[in-house]
Protein backbone atom coordinates (compact mmCIF):
# COMPACT_ATOMS: atom_id res chain seq x y z
CA UNK A 1 0.00 0.00 0.00
CA UNK A 2 2.90 2.36 0.66
CA UNK A 3 4.16 2.08 -2.91
CA UNK A 4 0.69 2.64 -4.36
CA UNK A 5 0.10 5.68 -2.13
CA UNK A 6 3.49 7.06 -3.13
CA UNK A 7 2.76 6.34 -6.81
CA UNK A 8 -0.67 7.98 -6.55
CA UNK A 9 0.91 11.08 -5.00
CA UNK A 10 3.54 11.22 -7.76
CA UNK A 11 0.88 10.72 -10.45
CA UNK A 12 -1.26 13.48 -8.92
CA UNK A 13 1.67 15.91 -8.86
CA UNK A 14 2.61 15.10 -12.45
CA UNK A 15 -0.97 15.56 -13.63
CA UNK A 16 -1.32 18.83 -11.68
CA UNK A 17 1.65 20.10 -13.69
CA UNK A 18 0.21 18.71 -16.96
CA UNK A 19 -3.13 20.47 -16.42
CA UNK A 20 -1.32 23.77 -15.67
CA UNK A 21 0.72 23.46 -18.88
CA UNK A 22 -2.43 22.62 -20.86
CA UNK A 23 -4.47 25.53 -19.47
CA UNK A 24 -1.61 28.01 -19.97
CA UNK A 25 -1.18 26.88 -23.58
CA UNK A 26 -4.96 27.27 -24.08
CA UNK A 27 -4.94 30.77 -22.54
CA UNK A 28 -2.11 31.79 -24.88
CA UNK A 29 -3.53 29.89 -27.88
CA UNK A 30 -0.13 28.25 -28.17
CA UNK A 31 -0.94 25.40 -30.54
CA UNK A 32 2.09 23.11 -30.14
CA UNK A 33 2.01 22.54 -26.36
CA UNK A 34 -1.80 22.61 -26.42
CA UNK A 35 -2.00 19.89 -29.06
CA UNK A 36 0.81 17.87 -27.44
CA UNK A 37 -1.34 17.58 -24.31
CA UNK A 38 -3.72 15.20 -26.10
CA UNK A 39 -3.27 11.50 -26.71
CA UNK A 40 -3.71 10.47 -30.34
CA UNK A 41 -6.60 8.29 -29.14
CA UNK A 42 -8.31 11.11 -27.22
CA UNK A 43 -12.04 11.74 -27.30
CA UNK A 44 -13.70 15.07 -26.56
CA UNK A 45 -17.17 16.41 -25.85
CA UNK A 46 -17.19 20.13 -26.61
CA UNK A 47 -19.64 22.46 -24.83
CA UNK A 48 -20.74 24.26 -28.02
CA UNK A 49 -24.02 23.25 -29.69
CA UNK A 50 -22.42 23.37 -33.14
CA UNK A 51 -19.93 20.73 -31.92
CA UNK A 52 -22.42 18.48 -30.12
CA UNK A 53 -21.05 15.12 -31.32
CA UNK A 54 -18.08 13.35 -29.76
CA UNK A 55 -14.76 14.23 -31.38
CA UNK A 56 -12.15 11.48 -31.74
CA UNK A 57 -8.52 11.29 -32.72
CA UNK A 58 -6.03 13.75 -34.15
CA UNK A 59 -8.10 15.02 -37.09
CA UNK A 60 -11.14 15.66 -34.92
CA UNK A 61 -9.09 17.36 -32.22
CA UNK A 62 -7.24 19.51 -34.74
CA UNK A 63 -10.32 20.63 -36.68
CA UNK A 64 -12.49 21.46 -33.67
CA UNK A 65 -9.83 23.18 -31.61
CA UNK A 66 -8.43 25.14 -34.55
CA UNK A 67 -11.99 26.50 -34.94
CA UNK A 68 -12.13 27.29 -31.21
CA UNK A 69 -8.74 29.04 -31.37
CA UNK A 70 -9.85 31.10 -34.39
CA UNK A 71 -13.07 32.12 -32.63
CA UNK A 72 -11.22 33.21 -29.49
CA UNK A 73 -8.70 35.18 -31.56
CA UNK A 74 -11.49 36.88 -33.52
CA UNK A 75 -12.91 38.30 -30.28
CA UNK A 76 -9.57 39.16 -28.66
CA UNK A 77 -8.76 42.77 -27.96
CA UNK A 78 -5.08 42.16 -27.22
CA UNK A 79 -2.34 39.60 -27.23
CA UNK A 80 -1.67 36.60 -25.01
CA UNK A 81 -3.19 35.59 -22.79
CA UNK A 82 -6.29 35.75 -24.98
CA UNK A 83 -8.55 34.54 -22.17
CA UNK A 84 -8.20 33.48 -18.55
CA UNK A 85 -8.79 29.94 -17.34
CA UNK A 86 -8.72 29.90 -13.55
CA UNK A 87 -9.84 26.48 -12.38
CA UNK A 88 -11.75 26.32 -9.11
CA UNK A 89 -12.74 23.26 -7.11
CA UNK A 90 -9.85 21.39 -8.72
CA UNK A 91 -9.90 17.71 -7.82
CA UNK A 92 -7.24 15.23 -8.94
CA UNK A 93 -8.09 11.56 -8.36
CA UNK A 94 -5.71 8.75 -9.32
CA UNK A 95 -7.84 5.89 -10.66
CA UNK A 96 -5.16 3.30 -11.27
CA UNK A 97 -1.46 3.38 -12.14
CA UNK A 98 -1.11 5.61 -15.18
CA UNK A 99 -4.71 6.88 -15.15
CA UNK A 100 -5.90 10.04 -13.36
CA UNK A 101 -9.26 11.84 -13.28
CA UNK A 102 -9.31 15.64 -13.02
CA UNK A 103 -12.43 17.74 -12.46
CA UNK A 104 -12.78 21.49 -12.03
CA UNK A 105 -14.96 24.52 -12.69
CA UNK A 106 -14.33 27.66 -14.69
CA UNK A 107 -16.61 30.51 -13.58
CA UNK A 108 -17.66 33.83 -15.03
CA UNK A 109 -20.72 36.08 -14.79
CA UNK A 110 -22.61 34.18 -17.52
CA UNK A 111 -21.80 30.54 -16.89
CA UNK A 112 -20.40 27.78 -14.77
CA UNK A 113 -18.13 25.70 -16.98
CA UNK A 114 -17.68 22.11 -15.81
CA UNK A 115 -14.66 20.15 -16.95
CA UNK A 116 -13.77 16.49 -16.61
CA UNK A 117 -10.40 15.37 -17.93
CA UNK A 118 -8.91 11.89 -17.87
CA UNK A 119 -5.13 11.76 -18.16
CA UNK A 120 -3.21 8.65 -19.18
CA UNK A 121 0.50 8.20 -18.79
CA UNK A 122 2.12 7.63 -22.19
CA UNK A 123 5.80 6.94 -21.68
CA UNK A 124 7.20 9.83 -19.63
CA UNK A 125 4.28 12.13 -20.46
CA UNK A 126 0.74 12.53 -19.16
CA UNK A 127 -1.71 13.10 -21.99
CA UNK A 128 -5.41 13.82 -22.15
CA UNK A 129 -7.32 10.66 -22.99
CA UNK A 130 -10.77 12.24 -22.61
CA UNK A 131 -12.07 15.77 -22.12
CA UNK A 132 -15.71 16.44 -21.33
CA UNK A 133 -16.75 20.09 -21.26
CA UNK A 134 -20.21 21.37 -20.38
CA UNK A 135 -21.53 24.79 -19.43
CA UNK A 136 -24.47 25.79 -17.27
CA UNK A 137 -25.95 29.28 -17.49
CA UNK A 138 -25.79 31.29 -14.27
CA UNK A 139 -29.03 32.95 -13.24
CA UNK A 140 -28.83 36.74 -13.04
Amino acid sequence: AVASTSDARADSAAVAQAIRVFLTAFEHLDWQPFRAAFSDSATIFQPAAQMAERVSGPRGIDSTFRAVFADIRSHATGGPPFHRLNPTDLRIQPLSPGLVLVTFHLRNAERLARRTVIFRQEGANWRILHLHASNVAVKP
